[in-house]
């Protein structure tokens, strides 16, 4: 059986997704995360990370399941940059690494084809920032992004986040819904507030926590398909970025010419301030898999859960932690919501609002 990894790195933790098919379009057959307490560098953190993915590579080959490629999103590129690092130093090539923001637009594209959305409305929340974007279903490219601070006032952030979605309707793109991924932000609590506040569609995955990861395996999977190439996208830069946001590419085989339409652009004037690897670049959304230009995949085999399921919880939990029974494999890209774009305002109930719960 083919399988897709996908990898999401938080500040406190990491979470873990197998989904089924060579472009990750199946169910999600298994998922994990650990806590990253305890770590107190971004190296600390990569280096468990990576050992993680070693488990489970080297436990696959005996279960006869074929890791077709593998997908890592990262926070902070100080994340990005040690695991970098780290996988060098142990020789390990073809993992792709994606910007969070890049993930949630794979993952957008995917809810929009689920949703029979022609365009979808982004809001990828964060606790100091908020993106909202327009992905197109048909061919992955994004447009009118827009990045926002938000306020340290749970309050005064959601009603900014409103504000930003009650404009998604003049947006140029012209979304026909809105999908919802955050990433350490509290989804339940901000979905009603956006409901009210525009009239689109809103949806949310259905496993608010392992979106990332799984728009990770997607990102991965169709880098590795051969999508096309990125688009650079106009972008209101994070102060701490400078403006810009790092992206970098293991690749290591005959792709060393590719780069994205930005890297292009800018290689003339800023290339004394690049470094050899990790190149800075202003943000550019994908074809979906249009993230070859930032890594190629990582193709590995993974372990069974049961005889016939792959198994991540021994390799990334602590050994002395029983494994968990296999659990029923989930729809693939299941989100919560509505059921369509077209004339639909039916929305699946999320569970009470807590300030205290984030996801």
């Amino acid at each position: 059986m083919d399988v897709v990894l996908g990898v999401s790195m938080a500040p406190e933790t990491v979470r873990m997704v197998l989904v089924e098919g060579e472009s990750a379009g199946g169910v999600t057959v298994d998922q994990d995360g650990f806590p990253l307490a305890g770590q107190t560098t971004a190296v600390a953190a990569a280096d468990r990370v990576v050992a993680a993915i070693l488990g489970t590579r080297e436990s696959a080959a005996r279960g006869g399941y074929q890791l077709k490629s593998s997908g890592v999103t990262w926070t902070h590129p100080a994340e990005a940059a040690a695991l970098r690092n780290a996988l060098a130093e142990r020789k390990i090539e073809n993992v792709m690494l994606v910007s969070s923001v890049m993930a949630a637009a794979a993952l957008a594209q995917a809810a929009g084809s689920a949703t029979n959305c022609a365009r979808t409305a982004l809001l990828f929340v964060e606790p100091s920032t908020a993106t909202l974007a327009v992905v197109d279903t048909a061919d992955g490219s994004v447009a009118d992004v827009r990045r926002h601070p938000l306020p340290s006032s749970d309050e005064e952030a959601l009603a900014k986040l409103a504000a930003m979605v009650s404009s998604a309707e003049s947006m140029r793109a012209r979304p026909d819904g809105l999908f919802l991924v955050g990433s350490d932000v509290d989804i339940p609590y901000i979905k009603p507030a956006l409901e009210a506040a525009t009239s689109l569609s809103v949806t949310t995955p259905e496993e608010p926590e392992m979106a990332l990861a799984r728009g990770a395996s997607l990102a991965a999977a169709n880098a590795r398909l051969g999508a096309p190439s990125t688009i650079a996208m106009p972008y209101v830069g994070d102060p701490s970025a400078g403006g810009r946001e790092l992206a970098y590419s293991a690749e290591s085989t005959n792709g060393a010419g590719r780069g994205t339409a930005v890297d292009r652009k800018t290689a003339s004037g800023e290339r004394q301030n690049r470094r050899s690897v990790l190149a800075v670049v202003a943000v550019t959304l994908v074809f979906v898999g249009g993230v070859v230009a930032l890594a190629i995949a990582l193709a590995l085999n993974i372990r069974p859960h049961a005889p016939q399921r792959p198994d991540i919880t021994q390799n990334v939990v602590a050994p002395a932690k029983p494994a968990n029974p296999a659990r029923a494999a989930s729809r693939p890209t299941a989100i919560s919501g509505t059921t369509g774009c077209a004339g639909t305002s039916g929305h699946t109930a999320s569970r009470s609002p807590s300030r205290n719960a984030r996801n």
